[in-house]
């Protein structure tokens, strides 16, 4: 009797979970390409750096049918030092203005999922940078491919948001703005 009985519960929980394919919250981290960019201006000339290596992350979402329906929790950490301009001594600049010594990495957590249109998200994150974080809003497109999802998305920010001075070189001849375009493109994929 007991048998049987576990043999029905058994098959009642598997045609459930059958009937409702697809809507099962995944754990996922970022893998394969990813490029995180920060672009500015100076009195001398544009600039970027970029980070397309070293980062972390983690999240946890829902696929329905192909598309992201809901993103529950999503966590990015980049390495301050993997942002690079290709001249060593703006990078140098740039490290001790992100005080990266102390505060090693920038880091976005998302703080509430708000809505998913078509392909675009919106939702806020705790954005942390050389040890003071900001709440931001966001809104991103994505693509899904397969059972990996792509995040793409920019986002304004300024130096004095963080508590940093815009760093400078040659003397302080040359400046750098204040405002900064953060810009990145971030895959997950099924953790294993």
């Amino acid at each position: 009797m007991k048998s049987s009985l576990f043999t029905q519960s058994l098959v009642l929980t598997m045609l459930l979970l059958s009937w409702f394919p697809g809507f099962a919250q995944q754990s996922y981290t970022l893998s394969g390409e990813q490029q995180f960019t920060v672009a500015g201006t100076s009195t001398l000339h544009d600039w970027e750096m970029i980070a397309k290596e070293d980062a972390t992350g983690s999240a946890e979402l829902v696929l329905k049918n192909g598309e992201l329906s809901k993103i529950t929790s999503l966590k990015v950490e980049i390495p301050a030092k993997s942002l690079k301009s290709g001249k060593g001594s703006m990078d140098k600049n740039t490290y001790e203005a992100l005080k990266a010594a102390k505060h090693p990495s920038i880091i976005f957590e998302m703080t509430d999922f708000v809505s998913v249109t078509g392909t675009r998200i919106k939702a806020t994150g705790k954005l942390t940078i050389a040890g003071k974080s900001q709440i931001i809003p966001l809104e991103v497109s994505y693509s899904v491919n397969g059972n990996s999802v792509k995040f793409k998305g920019s986002h304004p920010v300024l130096f004095s948001d963080f508590g940093i001075d815009a760093p400078t070189a040659v003397f302080g001849t040359i400046k750098t703005g204040n405002e900064l375009i953060l810009a990145f493109e971030a895959g997950f994929s099924p953790k294993n």
